[in-house]
């Protein structure tokens, strides 16, 4: 037999065999159960499930690499168990949330709590289990035949495992040494958290400044091959790249070339620029989009250029002046030069020198920021991330594209509560997570907490705002349980079904219809202002709920709707709610909305069906 011939074969030379590419988890650990000498081959080789383990997860070699787990000795049969089993438990929970939460229109923290102790390591989890979590929800969102609702889910699941996460970096950062708290850092956090569901590694932003460092020593040595840079062991640049220094490490004629390089590196061989057209996009708010695009705005423009500029030994301060971003340079600092004349990078302008004499207008200000508020004190690295969450709420609330703004928002806020709690913020928060009918557990914990660290009059505050979440609160439990979805019956006056892509009438926008009353539900008072009395047949016919692909919501009459002639996919982030799949003509129901309105599907169908026989008809007279 086949068997008996492979057994006579050394161990060596068998886990030689099975370490194939094109065999899988699967394949070795059946190949294992053919008979016990198979097994305890299999079984005994640790290297064997090492090089299975990456091949199945190869994203997660990163985190290995990066995690300080040389001091334990790793069993890798058994760390592909734990990632089995963590991610079947985290399937399961993510293929139940549809059906318990399909009536929600966003989700507070408080609902994914349950997931604590599949991830947290204080919960009891495995070390990486965070880690192994997140590689299944990527690998679940990024696959294109994925269906809608779970995507939809795992979009939340991974921002609240993220965000739970950085809770914990974010308190590691302000716990380090001032001098290892570097912008970089800060901003890379701000990015992982505004970003979700995006792949944010520091190692990769460091290793971009890292590059851009080499491109600009190669450039010194084109120009100053004699320079002293190029005798210092890599020990000090590493010392560096993770640590803020004091000084200058060179003298100023050696300082000012490199700075010079730097500009010419930046500014003119790689094309960074200040982007003031777009200043108010978030993304520009972001270390890796500003990286990858080159368009930045002046804190981050700033943040990359201090960065780059302290792995080449040159010690910039950030500056926050109240209508602009620079960075300082002296030719020397410490407590002897604090009357040495400061000279201001203007990072927004391609890196241009400027003091107070030579500086009428920076950055596009009307009035010279440095006139005004030229002070000694440096921003500190908790400070200038406070100011990018500032930035990002202004920008969060100028945002053209409707699609995922609140969420934007909800975001943004969470974080400035986390860097800088005030009760305002909270306020503001508690404002969206009651128009999104969420709960308010959270907040009302944060602003209990907060109390006792505030000053009088903003305790009182901060008292009122509690008070009042504390009566909504009341009021939320008694709406629960929820009432059981009413079943929605067709009647011969409702035209369309839920699912069909549709164009307004006048405005001509797509949208994809996702609920119907058979007569307009609105309030009396939305009723006056949308002046429906003036539609042909008033509010007696039927509405229909719908997403549009601006991301917006609307309730429309049936009269200013009619089926588009090309089916397209419509771009809202809520689509999953309601639809697991598109079929390329329509969009299907998930079970939750399928069970809602019953008769719709059939009726789409063939609805649809008739639709495209008169256009075929049509078209051939």
């Amino acid at each position: 037999m086949a068997s008996d011939t492979i057994i006579v074969l050394p161990g060596e030379i068998i886990v030689y065999i099975l370490e194939d590419k094109r065999l899988s988890l699967a394949d070795i650990v059946h190949f294992s159960l053919a008979c016990k000498s198979l097994y305890k081959i299999v079984n005994e080789s640790n290297k064997l499930w090492k090089t299975k383990f990456f091949k199945r997860w190869p994203l997660l070699k990163e985190v290995y690499e990066t995690k300080k787990l040389k001091h334990r000795m790793i069993n890798w049969k058994e760390e592909v168990k734990v990632s089995v089993t963590s991610r079947t438990k985290l399937l399961c929970y993510l293929f139940s949330m549809s059906s318990k939460h399909h009536r929600k229109q966003d989700l507070p923290n408080s609902e994914f709590k349950d997931l604590d102790p599949l991830f947290c390591p204080k919960e009891g989890s495995h070390p990486l289990a965070y880690y192994f979590l997140l590689d299944e929800l990527d690998s679940l969102i990024k696959h294109p035949a994925t269906n809608l609702t779970h995507r939809y889910y795992g979009l939340k699941i991974i921002r609240y495992l993220k965000q739970t996460h950085l809770k914990d970096e974010w308190q590691k950062f302000i716990s380090l040494p001032l001098k290892q708290q570097t912008l970089e850092r800060g901003a890379t956090f701000v990015a992982q958290w505004c970003q979700p569901e995006k792949n944010v590694s520091y190692r990769a932003i460091s290793s971009i400044l890292d590059n851009i460092a080499e491109q600009t020593k190669e450039f010194l040595r084109e120009q100053y091959p004699g320079h002293s840079i190029f005798s210092v062991p890599n020990e000090r640049f590493n010392f560096w790249q993770n640590n803020i220094i004091d000084d200058n490490q060179w003298n100023v004629t050696e300082t000012r070339q490199i700075t010079d390089a730097l500009c010419e590196v930046l500014f003119v061989k790689l094309k960074f620029y200040g982007n003031s057209k777009m200043y108010y996009w978030l993304e520009k708010s972001f270390i890796d989009h500003v990286l990858e695009t080159g368009s930045g705005i002046p804190i981050t423009l700033a943040i990359v250029f201090e960065s780059i500029a302290r792995r080449l030994g040159v010690h910039c301060e950030p500056v926050n002046f109240p209508s602009h971003f620079l960075l300082r340079w002296k030719e020397r600092y410490g407590p002897g030069f604090k009357d040495t004349e400061s000279f201001y990078i203007d990072v927004f302008n391609h890196g241009h020198f400027v003091t107070k004499e030579s500086c009428p207008r920076v950055g596009g200000v009307s009035r010279c920021p440095i006139e005004k508020y030229n002070v000694h004190e440096a921003a500190t690295a908790i400070e200038v991330v406070t100011r990018i969450a500032n930035n990002l709420e202004v920008a969060a609330r100028q945002h053209i594209q409707i699609n995922d703004r609140t969420a934007r928002l909800r975001s943004v806020l969470e974080l400035r509560c986390l860097i800088q709690p005030d009760a305002n913020i909270i306020l503001q928060l508690g404002r969206i997570y009651i128009s999104q009918y969420m709960d308010l557990t959270e907040l009302v914990k944060t602003l209990e907490n907060m109390q006792q660290d505030l000053e009088l009059i903003s305790r009182g505050q901060a008292n009122i705002i509690l008070q009042t979440f504390q009566t909504l609160q009341r009021c939320q439990k008694k709406l629960q349980p929820e009432e059981e979805v009413k079943l929605k019956r067709r009647v011969p006056s409702v035209k369309y079904a839920i699912g069909l892509i549709m164009t307004h009438r006048i405005h001509g926008y797509f949208c994809v219809i996702t609920g119907w009353d058979t007569r307009c539900m609105a309030s009396t008072e939305w009723m006056n202002e949308m002046n429906v009395d003036e539609l042909d047949q008033g509010a007696s016919q039927p509405f229909y709920n719908i997403l549009l692909d601006d991301g917006s919501y609307h309730y429309v009459a049936q009269e200013n709707l009619v089926l588009s002639p090309n089916s397209q996919g419509i771009n809202h982030q809520a689509i999953g709610r309601h639809f697991y799949k598109f079929s390329g003509a329509h969009y299907i129901p998930n079970e939750e909305k399928a069970r809602e309105y019953p008769e719709d599907e059939r009726f789409c169908n063939e609805l649809l069906v008739t639709y495209m026989q008169n256009r075929m008809a049509y078209n051939t007279t």
